[in-house]
């Protein structure tokens, strides 16, 4: 996952300025603090990608109560994927909503990522990649969630949360990666841990936590690169797991922050994020912070940082 583009500041609002340039017949995507330029937001039937649903079991891993669940994901595959070739692969978390909202389409839906993903490839500005949403709420294991306010922490959605550590690794990496061709050779601990130069987590609100808890804390074997829109964690936490004898030897090849400006969770995102880069672990290049002009706790906020964080971490043809 190449770091090849240079970060540009936008701080105006003329749409002139945020839509890409056109150049030679050619489009070429930038940064942007606003929002994603049109041109990558627009319905590319000719070059569509698709998106499929895959079931798969877990359990309780927290309570030993010998529960199990089958639960189901979304994969998005590329406009012409290939099972000849291999893929990168990045997993998205959604946020914390009530137990109605179809969790698995939350960045398809509500955040409208498939044709910004369509684009981004049919213009050659990074490479084909495959892109999973699971969910993190658990509810066949742990109950009903009446939650009212995300940032209510209720039993279900600290269980779930708490679960997904080991539901990502132990069933939802497995299930994913031996049905689409990633670099993982196999799905062995082994298969995977080579392969995580060429894996991502990243999540929005609670998402975002469990990106920086169960992904870098806790699978960092596994991803070497993250996504975090809306949300923090412990700085300290992050570092002693980073610097443990399990994770001390591992790289971490991207770490990209994005919040509006306007969002409550701002401020801790902002804090941690500036007290991570005083450890040699979190640099200019592998790391980056977008503040998202007007931003809120919305879903444009979360489109801008994950379009960023794509042309950072797919931008540029793989080795």
């Amino acid at each position: 996952m190449k770091k090849n583009l240079k970060i540009i500041s936008l701080s105006f609002l003329l749409p002139a300025l945020l839509v890409s340039c056109m150049k030679e017949g050619s489009i070429k995507a930038e940064v942007t603090s606003f929002d994603v330029p049109a041109v990558f937001m627009t319905n590319n039937e000719e070059k569509s990608g698709r998106i499929e649903t895959l079931s798969y079991q877990t359990k309780d891993y927290i309570s030993d109560s010998e529960k199990t669940e089958e639960k189901e994901l979304k994969v998005y595959l590329p406009y012409n994927y290939d099972e000849s070739q291999r893929y990168n692969i990045l997993y998205l978390l959604h946020g914390t909503d009530k137990q109605e909202v179809d969790h698995i389409n939350t960045w398809f839906d509500r955040v409208k990522i498939k044709d910004v993903l369509d684009n981004l490839i049919a213009y050659e500005q990074i490479d084909p990649l495959i892109v999973v949403c699971p969910t993190f709420y658990s509810y066949g294991l742990y109950g009903d969630d009446n939650v009212t306010d995300i940032k209510e922490a209720t039993p279900v959605k600290t269980n779930s949360s708490n679960n997904f550590t080991y539901e990502f690794r132990n069933d939802i990496l497995p299930a994913v990666e031996s049905k689409y061709q990633t670099y993982a050779e196999d799905i062995s601990v082994s298969g995977f841990m080579n392969s995580r130069d060429h894996r991502a987590l990243a999540g929005l609100s609670n998402g975002a936590r469990i990106t920086l808890h169960s992904g870098i804390m806790h699978n960092f074997d596994y991803v070497s690169s993250f996504g975090v829109y809306s949300s923090s964690w412990d700085a300290q936490e992050i570092l002693q797991a980073l610097n443990s004898d399990a994770y001390k030897d591992l790289s971490l090849n991207g770490f990209y922050n994005a919040a509006g400006i306007y969002d409550f969770a701002y401020n801790k995102q902002k804090k941690m994020y500036d007290e991570l880069l005083q450890s040699e672990r979190f640099t200019a290049e592998n790391s980056k912070f977008f503040p998202i002009t007007f931003g809120y706790h919305s879903a444009r906020s979360w489109r801008v940082g994950l379009y960023d964080t794509l042309l950072y971490l797919f931008g540029g043809k793989m080795a």
